[in-house]
């Protein structure tokens, strides 16, 4: 009796380790994934990093599973995610990239939880939302750009649902703290998210080209001219808000002229915003 009650007192020990080692490795697989992800963007060929990228989210989502509140792998989900919408995934079938924006910006949103004063973000109004962003420190800029790019490609692609447009507040202050925190995050996105915003935007509610001028040439500034997406970005938006055809083509011959990858992880968002460019010269009759 008393060694089977010794074995009994041993199994929650067992399970217990078991826990501890399973959460380890999997702390060690979301850092060593952490690492490597500037692989995918130093990849050249969009189409293999198209394919490698989907599996590797589906793999995330797995991990997930197991530890649904690690603030690494959600990071990862909502940058993976919100990632292959943009890149590969809305311009051809925006109904899909809607529903990857969305889970991009919850995870985001997840991975934020667990920060002192963060948790609960979209559902707070204005006044409670920007109080608690006061609590964010500059490890929050990555899951704070990222629930803001996601929450804004979503709605950007549902202008026809006023619940959803009715939310572009909340994302408009997760990016401007996430600026604050740390305006070179992702090739100074949050600068280029508000360029587009700006420039995007009728002046009855907040457009204002000089501004979108402003943070495209900080964005442009930061990176010193080596982020192409930036030129594309400002002639999609920028040069189409002003009707300006002569700055539109400049735009997208410095997208076509230059080479890509001097960033090296910028490589794959190099190539892709050559095909984006493009795709957007064969639209300039239409556009103006």
């Amino acid at each position: 009796m008393a060694r089977l009650k010794k074995i009994a007192l041993l199994i929650p020990l067992f399970s217990l380790c078991s826990c501890s080692i399973n959460s380890i490795a999997l702390r060690s697989t979301a850092e060593l994934m952490d690492r490597g992800v500037a692989a995918y963007y130093e990849e050249s060929d969009p189409q293999l990093a198209r394919d490698a990228m989907a599996s590797q989210l589906k793999f995330i989502e797995g991990l997930l599973r197991s530890e649904p509140s690690n603030p690494r792998l959600n990071r990862l989900a909502a940058e993976g995610f919100g990632s292959y919408a943009f890149l590969f995934v809305e311009d051809a079938q925006p109904d899909r990239a809607k529903s990857f924006y969305l889970r991009g910006r919850d995870y985001a949103l997840r991975s934020l939880a667990g920060r002192p004063g963060l948790a609960g973000l979209s559902a707070m109004l204005p006044d409670a939302l920007e109080q608690s962003l006061r609590n964010a420190q500059k490890a929050d800029a990555p899951p704070l750009f990222w629930a803001a790019f996601c929450w804004s490609g979503f709605i950007n692609l549902s202008k026809d649902s006023p619940d959803a447009v009715a939310e572009l507040p909340k994302a408009v202050a997760l990016m401007k703290r996430s600026h604050e925190l740390d305006p070179d995050y992702n090739f100074a996105g949050s600068d280029l998210f508000f360029g587009v915003y700006f420039a995007s935007r009728p002046k009855l509610l907040g457009g204002n080209p000089e501004k979108a001028k402003e943070h495209f040439k900080w964005a442009e500034r930061l990176t010193e001219g080596k982020y192409l997406m930036t030129f594309v970005l400002e002639a999609k938006t920028l040069a189409v808000a002003l009707q300006d055809r002569a700055l539109f083509e400049s735009l997208l011959a410095k997208v076509k002229d230059e080479p890509a990858g001097r960033l090296p992880d910028a490589r794959l968002a190099d190539e892709v915003a050559k095909l984006k460019a493009a795709a957007l010269k064969e639209k300039i009759d239409d556009l103006f």
